[in-house]
Order: structure tokens, then sequence, then C-alpha cells
């Protein structure tokens, strides 16, 4: 028993750590990205495995993709959020998915395309915070398709209802559950390498 708490914790220092470590050593982001965002189990969910897997399969099911293109990201992932600077706090924090799919990037973001007559009518954009066009526009270019910015429609509809039942279904263990899609892998990765040059830059000396 106590070798095995003993591995558990080793497991939940290992993410935080190990970027520290490979930045120390001047390891490409690239390579840490790889390695913590691909390879290493999700903190959150370290011991609940099960979970992680009928989550991820809904979402696979949903979508009809393969479960290995959904990826964890986020505080969920490190146990920490680069963004905010705080710790994964089980019930609180979001459990962000990483959707790497390019058909399923084109599906949606030729949806929006049609409804919108070539992004011409900006109208469902609008928000009353205004308008998300641009930044739906630079996260497009950027290989990432947000739904929170997507405007109204079926497709959002849709995908507002499934994220809040999965939501509710495991809010025991997060606030709500989020996703975007990502065009290939190597959007993905360079979303991530951007969150861990954030954490150098703002990590305390």
């Amino acid at each position: 028993m106590t070798k095995t708490l003993n591995s558990c914790k080793n497991v939940l220092k290992m993410h935080l750590e190990s970027i520290e470590e490979d930045i120390n050593n001047n390891a490409p982001y690239l390579n840490i990205v790889r390695k913590v965002y691909l390879t290493y189990p999700t903190k959150a969910l370290i011991g609940n495995e099960k979970r992680q897997y009928y989550i991820l399969n809904e979402i696979s099911e949903y979508f009809n993709i393969p479960i290995m293109n959904i990826q964890v990201c986020g505080s969920a992932k490190t146990g920490y959020s680069f963004h905010k600077k705080t710790q994964f706090s089980a019930a609180t924090s979001d459990l962000d998915i990483a959707i790497v799919d390019s058909n399923l990037f084109l599906t949606y973001t030729e949806w929006v395309f049609k409804i919108t007559k070539g992004l011409t009518d900006r109208t469902g954009f609008t928000t009353d915070r205004g308008s998300n066009f641009n930044q739906y526009c630079n996260y497009i270019v950027k290989g990432i398709f947000r739904p929170d910015l997507m405007p109204s429609g079926r497709k959002r509809i849709n995908w507002l209802k499934f994220f809040g039942q999965l939501s509710t279904k495991n809010k025991d263990l997060f606030a709500s559950i989020n996703a975007g899609i990502y065009m290939s892998q190597a959007f993905f990765e360079y979303k991530q390498i951007s969150n861990i040059n954030e954490y150098v830059i703002n990590k305390p000396l």
C-alpha cells in the first residue's frame, strides 16, 4: 500500500517538474509539449481513469471520431493553469478538451461559411458583449475552431447542449467540460507551446 501511495505522489508531481527540468536543460518546447500533453496521464484523473475513458468515449461516439483524436489540455492535464496562474481544483476547475481532427474542423468551418454567406453576414456572431467575428477569424487562422465564438444556429445549439449534458454528468469533478477543434496536431502543439512560453515568462524568479 505504501509503495502504491508513493507511486501516486510521484505521478502527481511529474508534469510541472518535468516541464521545469526540460526548461532548465534548454529542451525544445515542442519536445516538452509532446511529452507532457501527448504522452503523460491527465493529472486531474489519475486514479479515475475509467471516468476519463467514459468522457472521451462519449465525445468520440457523439462526433464519430477516433478516441485517439481527443486530448485533455489545460489545468486538468498538468495540474496548473498557465493562463490563470492557479492550480487545478476539483469540482471548481474546468476540463478542457482538444479535438484534433481535420475532418471535424472542416465540417464546422464549412457550416459557418455557408450560414454566414461566405462570412459576409456577421449578424450571427453578435452577442450582448459585441461581435465574436474578429476573434473567431483570429483563431481560425491558427487552426483552432472555438465553438464559443461560432455564430448562432443549429450546430451551436447542439454543441452547447451536448457539452452541457456531459458537464452535468461529471459536475463532481469539473465545473464544466469545454472543447475546441484543432485542424491538426501541429496546430495543437503550437497552442501548447505558447502556454509553455507564457509559463516561462511569468513564473517567479
